[in-house]
């Protein structure tokens, strides 16, 4: 081996070893970038976890609170009919969560989350998003 096929062989060595710290390098800004995402506030584990339960919680109200509505109507059905009162229908809890839901996902769903198949399932029993409930219509 010559001297200039050695000086071609040290500088080859050089670039490949600055190209593997570059490799390293960039691998760590990757590590760091992903870390901070993850950590990020509202995209934690236990802060998914809170929302989680919270949503829970809200949809047991809102279940037992149209299970009650639904008993007072059939208790006091004879006279709800004698007083003509027209908004004291039941509406079955089923389709009240599944409306709750199916509205819910109907505003974040793309075709890429997939959410917007849930919704499509969720509509047989919760009607057409663009029918109102008597509860959407009593809100308004």
């Amino acid at each position: 081996m010559n001297e200039n096929d050695l000086m071609q062989l040290a500088h080859q060595s050089i670039e490949e070893e600055d190209a593997r710290q570059a490799a390293n390098a960039r691998t760590e800004e990757l590590k760091a970038a992903a870390t901070e995402a993850v950590n990020a506030e509202g995209v934690t584990l236990p802060d998914i976890a809170r929302k989680f339960d919270a949503a829970v919680a809200a949809l047991a109200d809102l279940a037992n609170a149209a299970c009650t509505r639904n008993d007072v109507i059939v208790r006091h059905s004879v006279g709800i009919q004698a007083a003509g009162l027209r908004d004291a229908t039941s509406t079955p809890p089923r389709e009240l969560l599944a409306r709750a839901l199916a509205t819910a996902i109907n505003q974040v769903g793309t075709p890429g989350n997939g959410l917007n198949q849930l919704a499509s399932g969720l509509l047989a029993h919760s009607g057409p998003l663009h029918r109102l409930t008597a509860v959407e219509r009593a809100a308004r």
